[in-house]
């Protein structure tokens, strides 16, 4: 059973609740299988720290797996949407069925102030996604940065401030195969 309390105060730094956002031709243009961030459930089983795996890559659209958005407590899950369930285009496997799309709040770090920063995306819910996130860079909506080095990726989130002033967040490595 979720805590009925509310979590502590996180000051809210994109929302796209009032935004007109539609991807026409979703897609993702990657194997999308590999974490290169980390995100944090806003309400979570007090069996799980909330953390969740992130893939910034190729694509145009924000998705979630349909067993992330089932892990949000039903009490604070956010209504999905089965108006528009478009089928979204893949690298690996053609075209996967949506069953919806949601507001899906959840939690970064900024990287250069280690605030915690609430997030509200528009995103597309897929059954069987390769992983429990997937942004894509395509047209640099939302991510108009990225720089790899030893200490992992940055990622520059621009919230409709323009590119001038970005919000960076640091990357996971990703876990070798080797």
């Amino acid at each position: 059973m979720a805590s009925d309390a509310p979590p502590p105060y996180v000051r809210t730094v994109y929302d796209e609740t009032l935004r007109s956002k539609f991807y026409p031709l979703p897609s993702i243009d990657s194997i999308a299988n590999a974490c290169n961030l980390l995100g944090h459930l806003e309400h979570h089983s007090p069996s799980t720290d909330g953390s969740f795996s992130i893939c910034v890559a190729n694509g145009r659209g924000v998705f979630i797996s349909k067993a992330l958005y089932e892990s949000v407590p039903a009490e604070h899950r956010p209504p999905l949407n089965t108006d528009y369930t478009p089928g979204v285009q893949t690298l690996a496997c053609g075209v996967m069925p949506s069953i919806g799309t949601t507001l899906f709040p959840f939690l970064l770090t900024n990287r250069d102030t280690g605030e915690e920063m609430r997030i509200v995306l528009h995103v597309i819910v897929v059954p069987n996604l390769f992983i429990n996130m997937f942004i894509g860079t395509s047209g640099g909506e939302l991510v108009s940065y990225t720089q790899y080095s030893r200490d992992g990726p940055v990622f520059g989130f621009n919230f409709g401030r323009g590119e001038d002033d970005l919000t960076f967040v640091r990357g996971t490595m990703p876990r070798s195969i080797f």
